[in-house]
């Protein structure tokens, strides 16, 4: 275990964190980083980088103390090394993503040559970025400064003119609309083109939805919709973004996801909808859903482009569903 900072001394005690309190930026102020590492060497080397580059940092060697100090200084980006054997930044990352309500950039930093760090981060690791560390530290001071830029770009789409709410979500289901996953998938787009890896995006429709709404009403309809919209964020990870994009149709952005993890991916959700049942008005229905999906940059083109070939792709597996008989069950 390495030398304990100061800082971390002092969230131990009885208003020890009084220095920390919250404050509002003001625009010359340096955005602040914090860094957990339990190496103290390797946490000096990374406070010097990064505090070179011009950030402000809070270095802690203890992955316990980074929850208090998260709460109690609300940084601008969190980094933390992930290694063998417990790969602590993994759960530590999860717990962060929930206090900061997935609003606070988050990277792990990997050893180059450390290929047992890296799978555990890719397969477990929220989707959260990777960086290598490097004597000069360029690579974690670029990559940061992309994630909030990330960050302050995802801020205005979601806030136009103060009408952020209605931008972001759709009103019946709570999802996020079609502009704004259009949006996010602009940004993801840019980050794999400067850093590399893809990203995928899986749309899904409702069978047989217009019939039911024809027999059924509206509100019954619309109460499949707002269902099937729960299922959906039950299924997905933490990471993964899902929108309403259609009457029936929805859309999952997966960061990070190539062409090869998709399948895995529709497997779940087919299998989370196959038991699904919503009671309504005496009735038992079970959702029945068709998939289809692109990857970048398997497929390129602009992001609309992207969701029109998923759209497609879901709409030719609907043709074949329907001539297998297969649909919507009341």
């Amino acid at each position: 275990m390495g030398r304990r900072s100061d800082v971390e001394k002092g969230s131990g005690r009885r208003g020890g964190a009084v220095a920390l309190r919250r404050k509002h930026k003001r625009a010359d102020q340096p955005l602040t980083v914090l860094v957990v590492e339990p190496r103290a060497g390797d946490l000096e080397r990374t406070r010097v980088v990064l505090g070179e580059a011009g950030f402000r940092v809070v270095p802690v060697t203890r992955f316990d103390a980074a929850g208090p100090l998260f709460e109690a200084i609300r940084p601008d980006a969190v980094v933390l090394a992930a290694q063998a054997p417990d790969f602590a930044a993994v759960s530590v990352a999860r717990r962060l993503r929930q206090m900061g309500r997935g609003a606070i950039p988050l990277l792990y930093l990997v050893d180059p040559g450390d290929t047992e760090a890296h799978r555990h981060c890719l397969e477990k690791g929220l989707c959260v970025d990777m960086v290598p560390r490097t004597g000069s530290g360029e690579e974690l001071v670029l990559r940061l400064r992309a994630q909030l830029r990330l960050k302050k770009a995802v801020r205005r789409a979601m806030l136009p003119d103060d009408a952020g709410s209605a931008a972001l979500h759709d009103p019946l289901t709570g999802l996020y609309t079609r502009t704004f996953l259009l949006e996010l998938m602009t940004l993801e787009m840019r980050r794999t083109e400067r850093f590399g890896g893809s990203f995928s995006v899986v749309a899904g429709s409702l069978e047989d939805f217009r019939t039911l709404r024809k027999e059924s009403g509206r509100g019954v309809a619309e109460r499949l919709l707002v269902y099937s919209a729960v299922v959906f964020g039950q299924t997905v990870r933490e990471a993964d973004v899902v929108a309403r994009v259609g009457e029936d149709e929805f859309a999952v952005l997966l960061p990070g996801t190539p062409a090869e993890g998709v399948p895995d991916v529709m497997a779940r959700v087919s299998e989370r909808f196959s038991l699904a049942r919503l009671q309504v008005e005496g009735k038992v229905l079970r959702p029945s859903l068709t998939l289809g999906a692109v990857s970048y940059p398997d497929m390129v083109g602009a992001p609309a482009q992207l969701l029109t070939h998923a759209l497609q792709a879901l709409r030719r597996a609907r043709e074949e569903r329907r001539g297998a008989g297969v649909g919507l069950t009341v």
